[in-house]
């Protein structure tokens, strides 16, 4: 039986946490005409040997072991690539993939789907076709759109909910400025600043000073001009 003429001299890396998955996702792949090899995704240069490797097509583990954003960030840092990234992912939050998605990924597959099938719509990628289809993208992109305006209305109610003094305190935050720094220049206590920082992160639902300088910078709060 011919190789599929889709994976010749294709140059593809496998990251996954899974090794015996991924050696065998690398075996079948180059008994299918590619140029596969794995990537270890405990290496901490693990950007730097892709970017060495110069695959044509990356198949992205979504989780590494226990670092429910491995993937991700992989992903984030990637994105001036030229490579095709694909999520290879067991997870099943479409929100999540819906995020891939918006990050860059050209598809995402499941790993609960048959290893042959995981491997026709690799193929498929590589050949140019979208295993995942218009309409699966449009629900998905919908969906994440309307989970960010969900968020951004919850963050404008949080905001909405602070004194003056505690709005200050954010934007000393967002500008960067440590609790020592605020109660120096506003000539109070440090502990009166951290009361005044424990009571913005209660009413943002923050559970750090960076989740609230997050929140804030989704509501268009920016450092301000020295």
């Amino acid at each position: 039986m011919a190789e599929p003429a889709s994976l010749l001299g294709t140059r593809i890396a496998v990251v996954d946490d899974h090794r015996l998955l991924a050696q065998m996702m690398v075996e079948h792949l180059n008994q299918r005409g590619g140029e596969a090899v794995t990537a270890d995704v405990a290496d901490v240069g693990l950007v730097a040997t892709l970017e060495r490797l110069e695959p044509d097509v990356i198949l992205l583990d979504a989780v590494f072991h226990d670092d429910e954003n491995g993937g991700l960030r992989v992903l984030h840092e990637m994105a001036d690539s030229d490579a095709e990234i694909v999520m290879l992912t067991g997870v099943t939050d479409t929100l999540r993939h819906a995020e891939f998605l918006d990050a860059g990924a050209v598809a995402v597959i499941s790993k609960a789907d048959s290893f042959d099938g995981v491997l026709r719509q690799v193929e498929d990628i590589i050949s140019g076709f979208d295993p995942m289809g218009a309409t699966r993208r449009a629900e998905l992109a919908r969906q994440l759109a309307g989970h960010r305006k969900r968020l951004a209305d919850d963050d404008h109610d949080a905001l909405s909910s602070l004194t003056d003094r505690e709005r200050a305190t954010v934007q000393n935050l967002v500008d960067g400025m440590t609790v020592d720094e605020i109660a120096s220049v506003r000539t109070v206590a440090p502990s009166t600043v951290r009361s005044q920082v424990r009571s913005v992160l209660q009413k943002l639902g923050a559970h750090s000073q960076i989740e609230a300088v997050s929140i804030a910078a989704r509501q268009g709060m920016h450092p301000s001009v020295a």
